[in-house]
């Protein structure tokens, strides 16, 4: 598939069409995980536990602190 970068406002952005999104299972209100690859960008949905915990493990000692 190939698409054609669009002028919002003072950005450059892509539509995704409602089958495209249905494909990857993204629905209204998802958010999505756009990730730097080699030779493009991978997009995917963020699953909310996996979001936290990568979060949480990231960040585990600042959170242990601001928790005493």
């Amino acid at each position: 598939m190939i698409k054609k970068l669009q002028n919002i406002g003072n950005s450059r952005g892509i539509i995704l069409e409602k089958a495209l999104l249905k494909l990857i299972k993204v629905e209204k209100d998802d958010q999505v995980e756009i990730i730097p690859q080699p030779d493009g960008l991978l997009i995917k949905k963020v699953d909310v536990k996996t979001a936290y915990h990568k979060i949480s493990d990231k960040h585990r000692k600042s959170l242990d602190k601001l928790g005493q």
